[in-house]
């Protein structure tokens, strides 16, 4: 699995990109997460936007990436999901918990950097 880390306003967005589009596994996610929140960046948006779906193996380590990035006082959200990832995300009612949001531009439409 290849990780893309670009900045959008004051949110450090991870694209995953996986040749299976299926994703089993975000334990390299979590390794990610974990260097930005030492580095003191708590405004993590992850974007599915290339997997097409998600084992339950790796929504578990998503809502285990949340709660790090909440206890630190960050905000972690989902962005750009396709439309079978959304419906899943839906389904197991993790959207009540994480902010999923259709773009970018949307994640910075309703989360704007103010702190700056």
């Amino acid at each position: 699995m290849k990780l893309d880390v670009s900045i959008k306003g004051k949110y450090k967005i991870i694209t995953i990109h996986d040749s299976l589009k299926v994703i089993s596994d975000l334990s390299s996610l979590k390794i990610e997460i974990e260097k930005h929140l030492e580095r003191g960046e708590k405004n993590i948006a992850v974007s599915f936007s290339d997997a097409s779906y998600l084992y339950s193996g790796a929504i578990s380590v998503l809502v285990t990436c949340y709660r790090m990035v909440r206890e630190e006082g960050g905000d972690l959200c989902i962005i750009e999901p396709q439309e079978r990832v959304a419906e899943l995300l839906d389904q197991m009612n993790i959207d009540r918990l994480i902010d999923i949001y259709e773009s970018e531009d949307q994640l910075l439409v309703d989360k704007p950097d103010n702190d700056q």
